[in-house]
């Protein structure tokens, strides 16, 4: 039998399934508290006891959905079959799928969650409490297939990381356009300015032996 802090955390897990589906298919505007918590299997009053608000729900709803992405991210990295390249990739392509994927309202709540515009800056902690590790394992995985020059710092690594991750986590920047644009956005995201390396990278090369 389920212990009483189970219970409860099942029940806090299942609003927040609750909020991730319903804001994304109708909206944050649209969607009534009333409705997530029917949806959820339990009382508005149930409800209000884990999230004293809507916009409280909302706020650990885009929690809920950094976590999943980092979640999801980390496995890509833990896969050795999946090549560097295509890792960077799956990262600059999420924002197409995410803003593909969800209603308007909300990307846009997202986007002013992450810039701190909602009164709380929860999301944008929760989001940089996780950035440390994570691209740490990404530079990891990209100095272990050879793609990263030893001569660069990880320091200097997260420093750029984190300015093109800022940039497209707030530039309202047309999906159609990020998509025509996503593979020279990967060749500056590797090569900058300075044109295709003379060598291909490691694990392209592997890729392709495979094939």
């Amino acid at each position: 039998m389920a212990t009483n802090q189970e219970r409860k955390t099942r029940q806090r897990q299942g609003i927040l399934d609750a909020g991730i589906k319903l804001f994304t298919h109708d909206g944050f505007k649209a969607t009534h508290v009333t409705t997530v918590a029917e949806a959820a299997g339990v009382s508005q009053v149930t409800l209000y006891k884990y999230f004293p608000s809507k916009l409280a729900l909302g706020h650990q709803v885009v929690i809920e959905m950094i976590n999943q992405g980092y979640a999801s991210f980390q496995k890509l990295i833990d896969d050795a079959q999946v090549p560097f390249p295509e890792i960077i990739k799956a990262m600059i392509t999420n924002k197409v799928r995410l803003s593909d994927g969800i209603h308007p309202d909300f990307y846009q709540f997202v986007l002013a969650e992450m810039q701190g515009k909602n009164g709380s800056d929860v999301v944008r902690q929760a989001y940089e409490d996780g950035e440390q590790k994570f691209w740490g394992a990404v530079i990891a995985r990209g100095r272990v297939g050879g793609i990263i020059s030893p001569d660069i710092s990880d320091e200097a690594l997260l420093i750029y990381l984190r300015m093109y991750v800022s940039y497209f986590s707030t530039a309202d920047i047309p999906p159609a356009t990020y998509q025509r644009l996503v593979n020279q956005l990967m060749h500056l995201f590797f090569y900058g300015f300075a044109g295709t390396p003379a060598v291909t990278p490691p694990d392209s090369q592997a890729n392709k032996e495979d094939d």
